[in-house]
């Protein structure tokens, strides 16, 4: 999705505070609930990936008591969300941040109208918008009038994975297990992970990147149908990488943009953004953000953290005349192109037959779910949705 699709689809709606079930918030919409399910299978799951795919697929089957694992290769679970704590007085997402569309898709991941959570959601329309050209800022606020999303006000992604979906599953996972071979040949499916360890089941919903499967990283018996693997091998993950710097003072605008505004409207080559992270966080610290993917990112990712900061200061500086570096205070970085089990940001140059191709079951047994196989692709909630779809499917035998 390029940004001027993206803007397309964003509008300008209100402030206010989600509270199960209702989700009352000024937007209209209200959470879709999956209808009472018949259950028509009564095997294991095992999942692979405890990314947004897993953990809500997880979820569902969970609901109706279906038996399952989840099978994560790092030591923590969230895959391409991730936060951190204590960096600031809130939590920041290291990963995916944004809501790409009405928060009531937060009551349609958790799908259940009788929990009683509270997520208050902010309206995230910045004002102040410049643009950083040839190392001058020029202020652009026009563009705020265009230019509109949510965003958690005390939480992050993770955290409200963490709080609602975590909890019922957290038992099921098998985390620090990278997966090494995948055998669906016979009456069970036999998955052994890079220590030898076996696991069976009798269906398996893979969730894990498309540079996993670009790279071969797991070996399937039988092998995997040819134009599967064509079409994953058309998709692209560009690199990906997101900086928090905090300054002890605010001397940038709510959003920057290097490069003017026809880098932000079209971003087929990739994006860079800085923003305040800070933004309607009810808080006194004054934290920037990067976000950047593609052709942008790659200028970055193959050097050390420190040298990723020292030439985003050098950056800023020209830009707000030595500001950035007179008060800088600490930075963190999250290079998701060096994540070991990610290896890069989201999907790119999607289309409907790639999906089409990388969707499609395996001998009614192999399913496949992510960011990548989602009606929103390279959206959290669309990865989500695409994990509790699939195992819809399996729990109803369709």
């Amino acid at each position: 999705m390029n940004r001027k699709e993206f803007l397309k689809r964003c509008s300008a709606l209100g402030l206010g505070a989600i509270a199960f079930p209702t989700l009352a918030v000024s937007c209209k919409e209200e959470p879709d609930f999956i209808p009472s399910l018949d259950v028509n299978f009564s095997g294991k799951v095992l999942i692979i990936g405890a990314g947004a795919a897993g953990m809500a697929a997880g979820h569902l089957l969970n609901q109706y008591n279906i038996d399952f694992e989840i099978i994560e290769a790092a030591p923590i679970y969230g895959g391409r969300i991730k936060e951190i704590t204590g960096f600031a007085d809130f939590p920041i997402d290291l990963g995916g941040e944004w809501i790409h569309t009405d928060p009531s898709i937060l009551g349609s991941l958790l799908n259940d109208p009788t929990t009683n959570a509270d997520v208050e959601i902010i309206k995230y329309r910045p004002k102040n918008i410049s643009v950083i050209k040839d190392g001058e800022l020029k202020r652009r606020n026009f563009f705020s009038n265009f230019y509109s999303e949510f965003k958690f006000k005390n939480t992050t992604w993770f955290g409200f994975f963490d709080d609602y979906i975590v909890p019922g599953i957290r038992n099921r996972m098998i985390l620090n297990s990278p997966v090494a071979s995948i055998d669906y040949s016979g009456n069970s499916i036999q998955v052994r992970n890079t220590n030898g360890n076996l696991f069976e089941g009798d269906k398996l919903i893979l969730t894990v990147p498309t540079t996993i499967l670009q790279d071969g990283l797991i070996n399937f018996t039988p092998a995997l149908p040819q134009d599967k693997i064509n079409a994953w091998n058309d998709i692209s993950m560009p690199d990906g990488l997101k900086v928090f710097i905090e300054f002890s003072e605010q001397f940038y605008p709510d959003i920057a943009v290097p490069g003017g505004l026809s880098a932000f409207m079209d971003d087929s080559d990739g994006s860079k953004i800085f923003y305040d992270a800070a933004f309607n966080k009810d808080s006194n610290r004054n934290i920037f953000g990067l976000f950047s993917v593609g052709e942008p990112a790659s200028t970055y990712t193959n050097l050390s953290d420190q040298a990723i900061v020292d030439r985003l200061i050098g950056e800023l500086d020209e830009a707000f005349d030595g500001k950035a570096s007179q008060t800088y205070v600490k930075h963190v970085v999250q290079n998701w192109s060096a994540e070991p089990y990610i290896g890069g940001s989201y999907s790119h140059n999607m289309d409907d037959s790639i999906q089409s191709a990388i969707q499609r079951p395996v001998d009614s047994k192999l399913y496949f779910a992510g960011e990548a196989y989602a009606e929103d692709w390279a959206t959290v909630h669309g990865a989500g949705l695409s994990g509790m779809a699939i195992a819809e499917q399996i729990i109803t035998g369709g």
